[in-house]
């Protein structure tokens, strides 16, 4: 075998996945990092949770790698979470990509109810899942 087909064989490649922009409820876009995402992940997402009662229009960011842009969808606003956004307590938007790093760009902002309210939308899945 000629050399390079040696090497190439002997030497793993680096895996060629997607890559996003990785972050959990931050009010600057700056604070989030890159991230190789699994295999299995198809899109970058970026979910924004606003409060519309400010008159700033503070808010959180999530960014992620997903499987899916439903999958975001479904996590985020499942039944549970529908009550504070019919409300008017949050109103989130969920942006999906499939570029690397595409769901870069900027936000800044951040009130104590967005980031609650991101906190209660990460995390309520993860409690409604949790019995006694």
């Amino acid at each position: 075998l000629p050399v390079p087909l040696v090497i190439h064989t002997l030497v793993p490649c680096p895996a060629h996945g997607l890559w996003c922009q990785d972050c959990t409820l931050t009010t600057n876009s700056s604070h989030c990092t890159p991230k190789q995402c699994q295999p299995s992940d198809t899109v970058c997402a970026s979910v924004r949770i606003t409060d519309p009662s400010s008159s700033r229009k503070d808010h959180s960011v999530n960014k992620m790698c997903a499987s899916s842009c439903d999958f975001v969808k479904r996590h985020f606003f499942s039944d549970y979470l529908m009550g504070f956004i019919n409300s008017g307590i949050l109103k989130v938007d969920v942006d999906c990509c499939g570029g690397d790093l595409c769901n870069g760009g900027p936000g800044v902002g951040g009130s104590p109810w967005a980031l609650a309210g991101g906190l209660l939308l990460s995390l309520g899945p993860t409690l409604l899942g949790a019995g006694p």
